[in-house]
């Protein structure tokens, strides 16, 4: 089955009046914010003429890179059976298809090519296209041996594809970024051997639920729409989206963070040089912030007092490294902001300039409480000292939930952005609290696919311009470049 997630990042780039703010529209920076490919060694990334292909689509038309003369071309290799990484690049696709507006189709187009053609037919890619609501051309091949077909076409383009019918012992795959295997719900890695996924001794999918908690509530669910009463969407939609039959999902949907499947956790450096770890102990309040942000500037004599007095029961964590007006933090900017305002507590550099995002939050400042794992709080704008006593005072209680509900969780959010699709949501939730779901379509080829990810812009005369490694971007990052390239 599936399905360890990725957190996707989405940004909801919105004017909020009592915050400094970055815009997708930013155009100030003349330069590509991917890796420019005519200053990157040849294995990365090969400036000059793309190599054409000859595939098929989703369709069965006949697809070539000579049929997108004058056009900007953005190129991604995916797979449907994919659990991960291939449905978040599909929603960030979608996302940037949005914000090109009319250039899109007029003057940028989007192939996804697969790096599984043996099962990713065209009528496959045509249900994964429909599925996830992508508009674009999804390209295979028909060739007898598609595989070999294909090999060279990944070569082309330096995307490392190793399709292992034994991968983690069936029950995990590989992802770029993550060593060893990433595991399946109910498995971990093996302690002797990173590269193997064994049972896992804490996942006990015998548990039973007390009457009236929302792992039963959920059962309940699960035999109404087995029963035929109401279909998967039906219940996805009734059942957990909108909480009508369970009325806690959203709840703790509103509390739960994650990131890669596991609770949320940094690693990022302080100002001292050093690597400073997220402590589950006491409550963590984060800000989120911009050394030329005026309203940051302003309420540090508030955090002040209330860090003189509340720093026996709340850690103070101000996280730096975002965009203003094209202008980017970095160590230097956030440690000379530190030392002008005399903050004694931790101030932290985020160089991946995301973890602002992964909480939802787009203005400065931001402001996250966590006990722990948990959201209890969060908001935006200017805080007073009476303003953030009440958002500790107000927090809501952390909840207590199972590892079953966890692994559903982790994955709803990804539902609702549509990178799983009901029956598959259905599935998962199923497995998870152990619940027999009879399954009526045809046996597929069982093996594992690792692949390398990266996303290429070819300019208008075809040539190879900009690359984008892994998954560490964001469709208003794309943006940028395909607009430098209109």
């Amino acid at each position: 089955m599936i399905f360890n997630k990725i957190l996707v990042f989405t940004l909801p780039i919105i004017l909020f009046f009592s915050g400094c703010l970055e815009s997708v529209d930013d155009q100030s920076s003349s330069e590509f914010w991917g890796e420019d490919c005519s200053g990157t060694p040849k294995e990365i990334c090969e400036y000059g003429p793309a190599p054409d292909f000859e595939l098929v689509d989703q369709n069965g038309n006949v697809v070539n890179m000579s049929q997108f003369q004058g056009k900007v071309v953005l190129i991604t290799f995916v797979y449907t059976y994919c659990p991960d990484i291939c449905p978040a690049v599909t929603y960030q696709m979608k996302k940037l298809a949005n914000e090109l507006g009319e250039d899109y189709n007029e003057s940028v187009v989007f192939l996804s090519v697969t790096v599984d053609p043996e099962r990713d037919t065209p009528e496959r890619l045509s249900t994964f296209a429909n599925d996830y609501n992508a508009s674009w051309q999804f390209l295979t091949s028909t060739a007898e041996s598609s595989v070999g077909y294909m090999s060279p076409i990944w070569q082309d383009y330096n995307i490392l594809v190793n399709i292992d019918d034994d991968a983690c012992g069936g029950n995990g795959h590989y992802m770029e970024g993550y060593e060893g295997c990433h595991c399946n719900p109910g498995y971990v890695q093996d302690d002797w051997n990173i590269d193997s996924c064994v049972v896992d001794p804490d996942f006990d999918t015998n548990t039973t639920f007390e009457d009236g908690s929302l792992e039963s509530q959920i059962l309940a669910s699960l035999d109404l729409w087995s029963s035929g009463s109401f279909n998967s969407s039906e219940m996805m939609n009734g059942a957990i989206r909108f909480g009508q039959e369970i009325p806690g999902i959203p709840d703790i949907i509103s509390q739960h963070v994650s990131l890669d499947g596991e609770p949320i956790e940094w690693g990022f450096q302080d100002t001292n040089n050093t690597v400073y770890n997220q402590s589950n102990q006491n409550l963590t309040l984060i800000e989120f912030f911009h050394s030329n942000c005026g309203h940051c500037n302003s309420q540090i004599p508030a955090l002040k007092e209330f860090h003189t007095n509340h720093s026996s029961n709340v850690s103070i964590i101000s996280v730096g490294g975002y965009n203003l007006g094209g202008n980017i933090d970095n160590m230097s900017t956030i440690q000379e902001f530190a030392i002008e305002h005399n903050a004694s507590w931790t101030y932290l550099y985020d160089d991946s300039n995301q973890m602002m995002r992964n909480f939802g939050l787009s203005s400065y400042p931001s402001w996250v409480l966590l006990d722990g794992d948990q959201i209890v709080a969060r908001a935006t704008g200017t805080k007073t000292y009476a303003g953030l006593e009440q958002l500790i005072e107000q927090r809501t209680e952390k909840l207590n939930i199972s590892t079953q509900l966890e692994i559903i969780l982790d994955n709803i959010t990804h539902w609702e952005m549509d990178h799983i699709s009901d029956k598959q949501m259905v599935e998962l939730i199923a497995h998870a609290l152990n619940y027999d779901i009879e399954d009526d379509s045809q046996p597929l080829l069982d093996y594992g696919i690792s692949h390398s990810t990266k996303l290429y812009i070819i300019d208008r005369s075809g040539t190879v311009r900009v690359v984008w490694r892994g998954t560490d971007w964001t469709y208003a990052s794309v943006y940028h470049d395909v607009k430098l390239l209109l």
